[in-house]
């Protein structure tokens, strides 16, 4: 046999061996070629819908509702999409930090808006009559530093001969120390704490137990106390540095359809003096503490004067939007909402970022009004607390 002829042959049984080794191989890949063939597929044609929904949004908007099935809106308006909860955090060390509030009625918030608490509000404690069986009274009724807005109620305990023991329980629940009246015909006691002072008398008729007398603090303006004047006080609003307590508006000289009144805050310290005559019928007092006006009628007396009580919001108070001008506690910024809170018509419950959190200063939400200015001072009352914006 020739060279030639047996090297073809040579080549040939080669090729055949190979096309062997190729064809048992081939066969044992076919599962795997054909679920590669199946995904491949299937990745295909999800690739095509996602192309045809991004060109469904080059579509108009009226296009897309038809096909989607709704009705195309009229006048062609943009649609915009409000914010959503937490969308304005960067970064929070814990959602455990979160704490839960009650918005104020009235208040219509949005999910990252920046508010403040009620923490106070002027006005009196209100000098009761008993509701029982005794009529002994109480009088020089006024505010201490812990004072609560809403009821405090003084009960008779305990039955006792021209006196008597009561409790004393504050609007927020707490049980204050007992008062015990000195027995004594006609005697009296005075009772002091931090939140509510007053002197309790005995009355001709025994108090028995569950006799009741009832103070309420709350925003109604102060009455005259101690003399013949019958002026009025209105307008009454905090300043910036307004203390929880009593305030005392002392006339200390007489004047003709006026008065010479001293201002004394709960320190004891005198905040300001000011008086009038017959020629301005009514006085506005302004200070950095509280403000009013007083109206004249009958003549103030020396010693005439009025109680104001500075009372403290129970649970540290409702949350509101941020206002910088309003000072009653809405004018230091306390954190954010987390979630929209429509507290449009009632009292609602949110929640509340206000502890170790990065934000987004764009995506912050204040009420109307505000300037750049005075939201550097909100980033500053919220860094204190630890949330950062940025």
């Amino acid at each position: 046999m020739k060279p030639t002829r047996m090297l073809t042959l040579a080549t040939m049984a080669v090729l055949i061996a190979l096309m062997s080794v190729v064809d048992v191989s081939t066969k044992a890949l076919a599962p795997v070629l054909s679920r590669v063939r199946r995904r491949t597929s299937a990745w295909s044609r999800a690739l095509e819908r996602f192309r045809d929904l991004r060109r469904l949004e080059g579509a108009t908007l009226g296009l897309a509702l038809l096909l989607c099935g709704h009705a195309a809106i009229a006048g062609g308006a943009a649609l915009t999409e409000g914010q959503h909860a937490g969308e304005f955090i960067m970064a929070e060390q814990s959602v455990n930090r979160r704490e839960t509030v009650t918005v104020l009625s009235g208040q219509n918030l949005k999910a990252g808006a920046v508010v403040g608490r009620v923490s106070k509000g002027i006005g009196r404690v209100s000098i009761p009559t008993v509701v029982g069986t005794g009529n002994g009274t109480v009088n020089t009724v006024f505010a201490g530093p812990e004072v609560e807005v809403g009821n405090y109620v003084l009960k008779c305990t305990a039955a006792v001969a021209d006196g008597g023991v009561f409790s004393l329980t504050t609007p927020s629940g707490k049980v204050l120390p007992v008062l015990t009246l000195t027995p004594g015909a006609g005697g009296s006691t005075i009772y002091i704490s931090r939140h509510i002072n007053f002197t309790i008398v005995d009355g001709s008729t025994n108090y028995i137990v569950d006799d009741v007398f009832t103070f309420v603090v709350g925003t109604t303006a102060p009455t005259v106390i101690g003399g013949t004047g019958t002026g009025v006080m209105t307008l009454l609003s905090l300043g910036p540095d307004a203390k929880p307590g009593r305030y005392q508006v002392i006339n200390r000289v007489v004047i003709t359809d006026g008065g010479d009144f001293e201002v004394i805050g709960p320190d004891g310290d005198s905040i300001g003096r000011f008086n009038w005559a017959a020629a301005s019928a009514t006085a506005a007092f302004t200070s950095r503490q509280i403000n009013f006006t007083l109206s004249d009628a009958t003549n103030y007396i020396a010693g005439n004067y009025f109680d104001i009580a500075v009372f403290n919001n129970l649970l540290g108070g409702k949350v509101v939007a941020w206002d910088p001008l309003t000072f009653d506690g809405r004018h230091k910024a306390v954190g954010l909402l987390y979630d929209n809170v429509d507290a449009s018509a009632a009292d609602k419950a949110g929640v509340l970022v206000s502890r170790s959190s990065d934000v987004i200063k764009g995506a912050l939400q204040w009420a109307a009004a505000i300037t750049s200015s005075q939201k550097e001072s909100a980033y500053l009352d919220l860094a204190a607390r630890g949330v950062i914006a940025l």
